[in-house]
């Protein structure tokens, strides 16, 4: 009988998916996704949760409930630095610890630490640990870890050319094709939706804002769409280098916008009780007044609502489009 990996729909699942799910298929697994956020899930997640944390992670405690007594193993990395000179959010360097510690009964965790300051080649040294606990050899390893390094590859391709993560997943796993030919919306006002995938791409803590955009005939322009090298180089226009690494990603995707005028707008999308993401908004805050771009700030917990987010939405849009008439 084929062995189970549960990868719980939240936080890293939107930027490494595609590959994750990849690697544990070639070695013989079946990968079990946690359906998508909803209100269910979400205030589980809620009242398992310390009151402190932010609202990704307390989704991702939910989600994590959806699958501990369907599956054999659960992937829950231990992120700790994707590159020299940075690092994550403290939490997801606990996040293994934190599920052990919440829950009374879980199958056996998978969690590999991730930090890729120091090693040379460290990605392949932590899938080699990785593959051999789960009893593959080095060829099956091997393969596997190409063929989702691809995968990954081409995840961030598709995306940088103006694709959804939504329709980017669905692309590189071959469920619809890439038609380089389409056209998209070429609506007069574009507006660039900041924040973490993990915000900004779940339907429900984001409460559908892409949608509610692209219905009030916005071209929204999010910062998956640009490459890493571009959000470094910008991010470098603060005066004093930023270390968390998302965070850097979302200020180097503002600064890019907003010198370089490619947007009529910018809505910054964060969680109530981070941190590094009020230090961040306060910092691209004071560069879009400089220049004159208009930002809306929009602040999630668990008590927010779609209907508050409309109206505020259509007010911004509306001042947008008044602002550019002038």
């Amino acid at each position: 009988m084929c062995r189970k990996i549960g990868i719980p729909r939240a936080l890293m699942y939107h930027y490494y998916y595609p590959s994750w799910e990849t690697f544990f298929e070639e070695l013989g697994f079946e990968v079990i996704l946690s359906p998508e956020t909803n209100k269910e899930i979400l205030d589980k997640g809620v009242k398992m949760a310390v009151d402190d944390i932010c609202l990704p992670f307390k989704v991702f405690f939910g989600h994590v409930r959806e699958l501990v007594e369907r599956v054999d193993y659960l992937f829950i990395p231990k992120f700790i630095s994707l590159g020299k000179n940075n690092c994550v959010c403290p939490k997801f360097m606990g996040l293994p610890d934190m599920v052990k510690a919440i829950f009374a009964q879980y199958p056996p965790i998978l969690a590999p630490v991730i930090d890729l300051r120091y090693l040379l080649f460290p990605m392949r040294r932590i899938v080699y640990a990785l593959g051999k606990r789960l009893g593959a050899n080095m060829w099956q390893i091997e393969k596997a870890f190409y063929k989702a390094k691809k995968k990954h590859e081409k995840f961030l391709k598709v995306q940088q050319q103006g694709i959804m993560l939504d329709e980017a997943m669905k692309i590189v796993n071959n469920k619809i094709k890439f038609d380089k030919n389409k056209k998209d919306n070429n609506y007069p006002i574009t507006i660039a939706l900041l924040g973490h995938s993990y915000i900004t791409n779940d339907h429900c803590l984001s409460m559908n804002i892409i949608k509610h955009l692209q219905d009030l005939k916005v071209n929204v322009i999010t910062l998956e769409m640009f490459e890493p090298a571009v959000l470094e180089r910008e991010a470098d226009r603060q005066d004093k280098k930023l270390f968390w690494y998302y965070n850097r990603h979302v200020m180097g995707s503002a600064y890019h916008l907003i010198y370089n005028k490619r947007v009529n707008g910018l809505i910054q999308l964060t969680a109530f009780g981070c941190g590094p993401d009020s230090l961040v908004k306060e910092l691209i805050n004071l560069r879009g007044k400089k220049r004159g771009v208009s930002i809306l700030n929009i602040n999630i917990d668990e008590h927010s609502g779609e209907a508050g987010l409309l109206t505020r939405l259509e007010a911004f849009v509306d001042l947008v489009e008044r602002r550019e008439m002038a």
